[in-house]
């Protein structure tokens, strides 16, 4: 399972799915001082850069990457924003990103490799299909499900 952490008032402007900052599926890097010239970036626009790009900043370069993370305990530091208000947990079904049109990046040389991310980039740029969501539950700034 992958989770997704986000804080209550995100949540609601979100309408309660999971989005993206950015559309573009495909990005290249801009020479903006924003990433490194060492290998990890393609020439060339591709999801793979999309990922990378996610991985730095949401949505840089307008890209639709959706973090998510293979420990539960750090998606809920995300959700409560470090234990300082509430928020909510999505647990994501792995093996249902494939058909509902969701690739998943986790890189051996991730940025923050603590965080154990996982990037979800739905093929269409859209928000992530609510197909692949199996569990939606609250978490209290303490850190433990409402």
């Amino acid at each position: 399972m992958l989770y997704r952490g986000i804080n209550k008032q995100a949540d609601e402007a979100n309408a309660g799915r999971l989005l993206s900052k950015g559309t573009s599926v495909e990005v290249v890097p801009k020479l903006d001082g924003k990433w490194k010239a060492d290998g990890k970036f393609k020439c060339g626009p591709c999801e793979s850069n999309t990922a990378r790009a996610h991985q730095i900043e949401s949505g840089l370069y307008s890209g639709c990457g959706i973090s998510t993370s293979r420990s539960e305990q750090i998606a809920i530091r995300f959700a409560t924003t470090e234990r300082t208000e509430d928020g909510y947990v999505y647990v994501i079904d792995e093996e249902l990103l494939e058909g509902a049109g969701v690739i998943a990046y986790e890189f051996p040389d991730p940025l923050n490799p603590h965080e154990r991310e996982v990037t979800l980039i739905e093929k269409s740029g859209a928000s992530l299909p609510e197909s692949v969501i199996v569990e939606k539950y609250a978490v209290g700034s303490d850190g433990k499900r409402t």
